[in-house]
């Protein structure tokens, strides 16, 4: 990630960083902490997140403590089971849950049961 900001000119502007779900941040200085009342993050890039189901509840957690008022989170996914299924479906009851269907890609990595979604905070 860190090379494809420089790639794209982008230092100073966006930041990279690892957040482990469940635990403190450690990285509050690069990832705001919602409950000190900070900015949230403009973009999320949520990639391969779904895949082992009794850490859905942490990943639940961090969306709700990361996705602001003006947040988008594209969240990129592989179907391999119906307990990712369960997943979305608990996600749906606490955010905006959105397939993106104008990427021109899309016909592509569907074919392999990958899905690119948006998640927003519910107005």
């Amino acid at each position: 990630m860190q090379r494809n900001i420089g790639l794209n000119l982008l230092e100073g502007r966006v930041q990279a960083s690892v957040l482990d779900w469940g635990s403190s941040n450690p990285q509050q200085h690069l990832v705001p902490d919602s409950s000190a009342g900070t900015s949230y993050p403009d973009i999320i890039l949520a990639a391969d997140c779904v895949y082992f189901e009794p850490a859905f509840p942490l990943l639940q957690a961090t969306l709700r403590d990361l996705i602001g008022p003006d947040t988008t989170c594209y969240f990129c996914f592989k179907k391999r089971r119906r307990a990712d299924m369960h997943f979305f479906a608990a996600l749906k009851k606490q955010f905006s849950v959105k397939e993106v269907e104008d990427d021109p890609d899309r016909d592509t990595y569907s074919r392999q049961n990958i899905r690119l979604l948006t998640v927003r905070r519910k107005i």
